[in-house]
């Protein structure tokens, strides 16, 4: 029986790659042992795999030293493979021919993308792609009929290269006339339009594959394909577009629920309607609702005073196309009634801006006015507060029962990713720019005057088929200007959540306002009226971190995944420049399930927050009110922590640890 196979001598290869190469294994198996036994034949052939092997790696004096096969008492075998690799050759020189249609500085770009070049270690599979991605890059300047060959002359004796391509480039193509198919209802003419190819400019894939990405954004088609008609003997290239409508108006309608710690959603319902084709044409008419109602903290533990019906409502009339190819009109209207277990609020917006799709990227330029009425801290007496606050009243941000808030957008985003819904490779970037108009962001006595950034960049890396590494990194920072340090608390930061700081309930990682003090009811004025709730008030900056590992556990449960995750995150209101000024990182580590289905994984999460810091609310100062006369009840700051032990009401309890039942993926 054959035990095992050894190599020495292979300094450059690992001993598993050769093992990889070859025909002869050695005896393998966990519970139950495969035998497989030695044959000289078979190893005989297996050695010229080997030196062959070499040989493509560069290795041409690679040899074979001696073979040893030892067997034990047992009659077990190990065989010893003992080899000399001699010198790697190196590429000393690299020649182009038939690349004489081409300006210097696309033979320039062509040289650079290839993957080899003088001076690397030779590879055969290095040159063999190389040839692959040189006549890519020609069909991509328009060379359609391209095709690339070479010949490599090997110098034993210094161990060098040379390699020569040649390429038969043809001439170079041109777009021909573009038409259309399988439309009925849509004209031509604007499917041709939004292609963006027009007749006479150089063929290029890449704006192929544009126009189908361009076509399909429409979302008029339910499919979509772009290519090239039969290519004759002129170098034109006609393009061929086949599409399959959708149909122009549909209806959709869900039943569902959330459940956070905290807070949950029951029952959520969803409504859709889409016109894809309004008053003729591709313009497109999304309507959107959904209803439910909010239990704080649980439908089991219900507050009545905090709980309520929330609701998501919005229009969106899309444009596209209007004055070239890929840029889109987007205008939106939103009612939202929000519902949290520290505030609510009613919110009415107007968005009014431009999309522009180009491959990966798209950049939203926008003008939105958002009005903020009904606004409601819970358990706070928000409109005295306000009055009589002083310096205090800042960090709840001047919006006691309605304000106003009118800012351009700027907003870009870079998406390559494999999947939108479950990406399991790829890197995704965006950035959010805002910037208020001072005379049209305020209360009655408060103007809103603010800077504030939000970008945030996440990679997927597969491992295997089984094992994808996520990871997310986000920033934010509001930068006050002017003499007033006010901003709505909706514009600032919070986390907490299914979607970022796992550890926390929603919204509830962030600076508090202190609320509902120990002498209420009872006589007034009181000694020491600590807090009894808190209020979340949002921070000026944040910093976010999470990382995950996504396994797919189908021999468990087919559709299954477990993923272990941590989460570290920062909320802060002291400085935008460091958000760690005055604080670490709190770090939750988790656990979450996903079921996997067609429109995303199912997911339920629990994390812990393993270094939880000890925050302090904001007290609230005395006073009068102004407008009744009546005293306003003090709140002193009250210590947020996990130890308060037999501190009495002068610390509230910090819970350590959340759980999330959701749809999606974190990010």
């Amino acid at each position: 029986m054959l035990a095992s196979i050894k190599f020495e001598g292979n300094r450059s290869i690992s001993a598993k790659e050769l093992q990889s190469k070859i025909v002869t294994a050695p005896t393998s198996g966990f519970f139950g042992k495969t035998a497989r036994y030695y044959d000289a034949d078979l190893f005989e052939i297996d050695q010229k795999r080997l030196v062959r092997y070499y040989n493509m790696k560069g290795f041409y004096q690679a040899k074979i030293l001696d073979i040893q096969d030892q067997a034990d008492d047992k009659g077990r075998v190990t065989v010893i493979v003992k080899i000399e690799e001699g010198r790697r050759a190196k590429v000393a020189k690299q020649d182009f021919y038939g690349l004489e249609k081409l300006s210097r500085g696309e033979v320039h770009d062509i040289d650079v993308a290839l993957p080899i070049h003088p001076g690397d270690e030779f590879d055969e599979d290095s040159y063999e792609k190389a040839k692959d991605v040189m006549q890519q890059k020609l069909r991509e300047r328009g060379f359609v009929q391209a095709d690339v060959d070479g010949k490599v002359e090997i110098s034993i004796d210094d161990s060098t290269a040379h390699i020569t391509f040649t390429a038969d480039s043809g001439e170079r193509f041109k777009f021909g006339k573009v038409t259309v198919s399988g439309n009925r209802r849509i004209a031509s003419d604007e499917i041709t339009f939004a292609t963006g190819i027009t007749k006479g400019e150089p063929y290029s894939p890449q704006a192929i594959a544009l126009a189908q990405q361009r076509v399909y954004n429409l979302g008029t088609f339910s499919g979509v394909r772009v290519g090239l008609e039969p290519i004759g003997d002129d170098p034109v290239a006609g393009v061929r577009v086949n599409v399959r409508e959708a149909p122009f108006q549909t209806f959709r309608f869900g039943l569902g629920g959330s459940a956070e710690d905290q807070r949950w959603v029951l029952p959520r319902l969803h409504g859709e309607y889409a016109n894809r084709s309004l008053f003729g044409g591709l313009r497109r008419l999304e309507l959107s609702s959904t209803v439910g109602y909010a239990f704080v903290n649980s439908p089991f533990d219900y507050l009545p005073s905090q709980s309520g019906i929330t609701s998501e409502n919005s229009a969106v009339l899309t444009i596209p196309n209007i004055w070239t190819p890929g840029l889109d009109s987007v205008n939106r209207a939103e009612f939202d009634r929000e519902v949290q277990g520290g505030y609510a609020y009613d919110e009415v917006a107007l968005l009014g801006g431009f999309l522009y799709r180009y491959k990966q990227h798209s950049f939203a330029p926008s003008l939105n006015v958002v009005r903020y009425f009904l606004v409601d801290l819970r358990g706070s007496s928000l409109a005295t507060v306000v009055n009589t606050a002083g310096s205090n009243a800042a960090i709840f941000n001047d919006c006691p029962n309605n304000c106003t808030v009118t800012f351009p957008e700027l907003r870009y985003t870079y998406d390559g990713r494999d999947s939108a819904i479950e990406a399991t490779k790829g890197f995704y970037a965006s950035i959010s720019l805002q910037q208020t108009i001072k005379a049209l962001s305020r209360t009655a006595s408060t103007t809103f005057e603010y800077f504030r950034m939000n970008p945030e960049v996440r990679f997927y890396f597969p491992v295997s088929r089984y094992l994808v590494v996520a990871a997310r990194a986000e920033y934010g920072a509001l930068i006050t200007e002017g003499n007033t340090d006010a901003s709505p608390f909706t514009q600032r930061f919070a986390f907490g959540g299914q979607n970022d700081q796992r550890g926390y309930a929603p919204l509830q990682q962030s600076p508090k306002l202190g609320a509902s003090p120990t002498c209420v009811p009872g006589p007034f004025p009181c000694e020491d009226p600590f807090a009894t709730q808190t209020v979340s008030v949002g921070g000026k900056t944040a910093l976010l971190f999470s990382a995950e590992l996504r396994f797919r556990v189908d021999f468990i449960l087919n559709h299954l995944g477990v993923v272990p995750f941590v989460d570290a995150s920062r909320v802060s209101n002291d400085t935008w420049k460091n958000p760690l000024e005055h604080g670490p990182l709190e770090i939750s580590p988790g656990f979450g399930l996903r079921y996997i289905t067609a429109f995303g994984p199912i997911r339920a999460d629990i994390a812990y927050i393993a270094n939880p810091q000890t925050s302090v609310t904001v007290g609230v100062g005395g006073g009068t009110d102004p407008r009744t006369g009546a005293p306003v009840q003090v709140v002193l700051p009250t210590r947020i922590s996990t130890s308060c032990g037999n501190s009495g009401p002068s610390c509230l309890g910090l819970q350590r640890y959340a759980f999330h039942v959701t749809l999606g993926e974190a990010f």
